[in-house]
């Protein structure tokens, strides 16, 4: 398996990161690493020490800090074989666990499941830095810069745990980008991005994704503010956008695409019942849907767009503000999980695929619709090595 590790100066996190991984990779694989057009100049005799350990298949350097780069690098060293790869950024830091060797640990986990697409690894919350620390180390901070530098907002900071505590894999979110083992075919389907953005269009195709509970990783940015406290948040912030589907079709417009042939406003609002396309009765932005006798996998779809010209940067369907199972309200219903975005005081987003529990009939009042891709564009693209992993 040929695994990627993506770095960018921070040499202290790079040298644990590759020590990590050196010391307890014991399943052969193939290490490439891709440097992004690091500066700092301590990070090249870090990864020549690993080269002369004899780590690395391939070392390649970018020019510059791109990540339109880092995929078509990607592209060049997959082949039709590869059918499973790996992704590490060098903020990783592996720790044993209960297994001979984490990657052929990872490996069984998601060849076991056909469905599975996207496996991380956990995270060792026990990084996080308090408020009240972070403050009194960085006081010339404001108190935006601080919870950003300490990812304060992160999910992986409520310690989720699953409810069994032998199961292997479990999904409170979306697995983080820093280490992930990836199916090739079904990332070229789904055309890469943000961890978040593919999570949810994995899905949206009918994979899984998950989280392993043996294999832990510590995530070494986590500590930025002790190490690197004059790190640049608002580059890295910028970077992570890039990979989304919004700034990829953000780009599609800027280069020149006819944005009547990108986008439209008709979300075309349907069901899917067990594979089968169910088409509403329609009354301006009411839509009445009748489930077929015996329906059991019911997904309200639509199409998937973006809030152009806005800091909302997650792939959308549409807004509800009245949604009614069988004549009753349910659009705060507990049920409504996957597909679903948090209430926003009177409404909810949907995702373009959101999941509905068992009905007979559903009522929908839509109070609220985006910009919708008509076609791909970059990271969107279908199926091929051709189409490309993104921006």
């Amino acid at each position: 398996m040929k695994i990627f590790i993506l770095c960018r100066n921070r040499p202290i996190y790079l040298w644990a990161c590759l020590d990590s991984l050196f010391r307890l990779t014991r399943t052969a694989c193939r290490f490439i690493l891709i440097d992004s057009a690091s500066d700092d100049p301590l990070v090249r005799p870090v990864i020549e020490g690993f080269e002369r350990r004899g780590m690395f298949e391939s070392v390649v350097w970018l020019k510059r800090n791109d990540a339109g780069l880092v995929r078509s690098t990607i592209l060049d060293f997959l082949r039709e074989e590869d059918r499973l790869f790996g992704f590490i950024e060098s903020d990783v830091l592996l720790l044993p666990g209960p297994y001979e060797c984490w990657l052929e640990r990872m490996r069984q986990l998601i060849e076991l499941d056909a469905k599975l697409a996207m496996l991380g690894s956990l995270v060792d919350a026990d990084d996080f830095v308090p408020l009240d620390v972070a403050r009194r180390i960085a006081p010339h901070l404001s108190e935006y810069e601080i919870r950003d530098l300490t990812h304060h907002e992160d999910p992986e900071r409520q310690r989720h745990r699953p409810v069994n505590p032998d199961q292997p894999i479990f999904s409170p979110h979306n697995p983080a980008g820093r280490l992930l083992i990836l199916k090739t075919d079904a990332v070229l389907r789904a055309g890469a991005a943000s961890d978040f953005d593919l999570h949810e269009r994995l899905f949206e195709l009918g994979y899984t994704t998950g989280i392993s509970t043996e294999v832990r990783h510590r995530h070494l940015s986590l500590m930025n503010i002790y190490d690197y406290p004059h790190y640049d948040m608002h580059k890295r912030n910028e970077y992570m956008y890039s990979l989304t589907y919004k700034a990829q079709t953000e780009r599609a417009l800027r280069s020149g695409e006819d944005a009547a042939s990108l986008l439209t406003k008709e979300p075309d609002l349907h069901l899917e019942v067990d594979g089968i396309r169910i088409e509403p009765e329609r009354g301006d932005k009411n839509y009445r849907f009748t489930v077929p006798p015996g329906g059991r996998n019911i997904f309200l779809v639509s199409r998937k767009g973006f809030a152009l010209g806005s800091p909302d940067r997650r792939p959308l369907g549409v807004a509800i503000d009245r949604l009614c199972l069988d004549g009753r309200e349910a659009l705060r219903a507990s049920a409504l999980v996957r597909g679903w975005r948090a209430d926003e005081g009177g409404w909810r987003w949907t995702s373009g695929r959101a999941e509905l529990p068992s009905c007979s009939t559903l009522d929908v009042h839509v109070v609220g619709t985006v910009d919708y891709v008509l076609r791909p564009t970059e990271g969107l693209s279908a199926a091929g090595l051709e189409s490309g992993f993104g921006a």
